[in-house]
Formats: C-alpha cells, structure tokens, sequence
C-alpha cells in the first residue's frame, strides 16, 4: 500500500522516496499544512497529523493525498530536469581548454611574421629564417594529414 509522509525539515516521502518540500510544491502547489504541524501520515485508510502538542484527524477519503500517491515519476523528471540544468550551467561557465592537435602544435603568427621579416626585409639567407619555420610546419601537416 502506498504511502505519504510529510516529515519535518521540509521533506517529503511518498513510498520511500524522499523529496525537498519545495520540488514537491513545484509539482503540487496547491498542497498546504497547519503552521505547527510535525508530521503528516496518509496511506489511504488513514489520514493522521501530528501537531506540536497533539494530533488530529485529516481528511479521509483524502482526494488530495490520493493524487499524491501518484505523483513520484512526476518529481523524479522535475528533480532529473533540474539537475541536468544544472551540470548544463556548470559546463558552460567551465572554460574552454584549448584544443590539442595540428592547430596547436603550429608555429605561432609571431614567429611566422618574424620569419618572413628577417628573410624578405633583412635579406637573411631561407635556411636560419623561413626554411625553419616551414619545416615545423611540414612536420604539424604530416602529423595530422587533412
């Protein structure tokens, strides 16, 4: 037989499964409770609240409650759905790392330009200018063919 608990601390425990008051009242927002109770049992033959100095009666049949029963799968996919948005957001605050492979593996701009700089402005012979950069080059490209 199934069975709804409001426990103390805002939780809720519907067949064992326990639920933050708050996710619960996201899904059922209507559900309310006395200020001062402590406890509140409902299995479908009895509806039992717990008071601070004493406990009463609840409503019984209790439509409400019986609806309630129902409701795990329905909090399962909101506590899911909220979760996911959650590992979502950490993921994109996370920063990026850079990607490994040919882009970063070759020459940097800087020592590209000043490559050609010093070859083709300063007249410096290919073989301790450019020529050291393309062969750096070649290497990335034949390391990871398009």
């Amino acid at each position: 037989m199934s069975k709804f608990r409001h426990l103390p601390e805002g939780v809720i425990e519907i067949d064992g499964e326990k639920f933050d008051l708050d996710l619960f009242l996201e899904v059922e927002p209507e559900y309310t409770f006395p200020d001062d109770m402590r406890l509140r049992e409902y299995d479908g033959r009895r509806h039992i609240i717990y008071l601070k100095d004493n406990q009463i009666q609840g409503e019984l049949p209790w439509k409400d409650g019986d609806r309630y029963l129902t409701r795990i799968p329905d909090l399962n996919l909101l506590q899911k759905t909220i979760e996911d948005d959650v590992k979502y957001v950490q993921e994109l605050k996370k920063p990026k790392e850079p990607e490994l492979g040919r882009e970063s593996e070759y020459p940097h701009i800087k020592e590209l330009i000043i490559a050609m700089w010093e070859h083709f402005v300063e007249g410096q012979p290919k073989e301790t200018t450019i020529n050291i950069v393309q062969e750096k080059r070649l290497k990335v490209k034949e390391k990871y063919p398009k």
